[in-house]
């Protein structure tokens, strides 16, 4: 165990980070899948890895096979492990029935997995050679290994495989904000009318529901991180010129308020329109905590490392609640992105 100075506003008076050795992990970066097929509507995930990896993905989506979901699994058999087979040629093929079975299909995944990685399968040269030969397929490649990773880091690897996509913006393109991570349609769709009260109107989020919609990236754009794992997201978005806003992750009232509040002075918004414009939102939600803050207040918490929201909650919780967190474990902590 390692003690570090913490360098987050505050100095000396906050509390020491310690860095500690031991199982982090608990679900691999495959599970993000779960999700992500849900937000992309035309996309398609296919998993190269093991029987385990497909028994996993089925039971988390809680769905059945038959019911062709937008994921598969293109299982690794014990031939393949041992180099009797050619995995590139299997895996073409595999790809093609794939297409052909669902011409629906506007972007497809080739997601990595801890077999893929252990036979040194190249998926990046497999989705550049496939992407040549389906020229109406956007096919792209990232690892969901559960090799020194924690579950939330594929959907900051898929994301991160799509910024090099991205159309570039236009010459003297305005200002424009982006939101990244992956929301449910209905909070989305929120955002994106309380930007536009805010007076907020390009408004463009990450991943877009439909591969044609994928937002533009340059210079003149910037952008609100919805989640705290995205870390080479943000990377890559900073290396296509695009700015990152600094705020608090949108959880809970004071949370999301500094969220809005953040691209509102971005875009130089009236504070007393901003203001109006969050009150009734802001007042639901303290409304919508306030039991809950009765039941839990002065109570101790601690949180194992797990998911990388683990310090985001715990100022949540502190901040909101009035509980008492002990020990806020993380396994990996971004300290540029968790500096306020």
């Amino acid at each position: 165990m390692a003690t570090a100075p913490s360098t987050s506003p505050g100095g000396a008076s906050c509390a020491p980070v310690l860095r500690e050795r031991g199982q982090r992990e608990v679900f691999c970066g495959l599970t993000g899948i779960v999700w992500l097929h849900r937000k992309m509507q035309d996309a398609f995930f296919l998993v190269v890895g093991s029987r385990t990896c497909a028994h996993l993905l089925q039971s988390a989506a809680g769905v059945m096979i038959f019911a062709e979901p937008r994921f598969a699994t293109a299982i690794i058999e014990e031939r393949d492990l041992a180099g009797m087979a050619d995995c590139h040629d299997e895996l073409d093929r595999i790809v093609g029935q794939l297409l052909r079975r669902r011409p629906e299909i506007k972007t497809l995944f080739l997601v990595g997995s801890c077999p893929s990685e252990v036979i040194k399968l190249d998926l990046a040269k497999a989705a550049q050679r496939l992407g040549g030969e389906h020229r109406d397929i956007r096919i792209l490649n990232y690892s969901g290994s559960g090799i020194e990773t924690t579950f939330t880091e594929g959907e900051d690897a898929c994301l991160a495989a799509l910024v090099p996509v991205m159309p570039a913006e236009s010459r003297g393109a305005e200002p424009s904000l982006l939101v990244v991570g992956a929301l449910p349609d209905i909070v989305e769709d929120q955002f994106a009318r309380l930007f536009a009260e805010i007076g907020i109107e390009r408004v463009t989020f990450l991943p877009a529901r439909q591969a044609h919609d994928l937002p533009a990236v340059g210079p003149n754009t910037r952008f609100l991180l919805a989640q705290p794992f995205l870390r080479e997201t943000a990377a890559a978005l900073e290396g296509r010129g695009a700015q990152r806003l600094n705020a608090l992750f949108p959880f809970g009232a004071e949370g999301t308020t500094d969220w809005l509040r953040a691209a509102a002075e971005s875009f130089g918004i009236d504070p007393m329109r901003f203001n109006a414009a969050i009150a009734p939102g802001r007042e639901r939600a303290k409304r919508a905590i306030a039991h809950s803050r009765e039941r839990l207040e002065g109570k101790r918490i601690s949180f194992l490392p797990d998911s990388q929201l683990e310090i985001p909650l715990a100022r949540f919780l502190a901040s909101e609640l009035a509980m008492i967190p002990v020990e806020v474990a993380t396994p990996y902590l971004h300290r540029e992105h968790l500096a306020r």
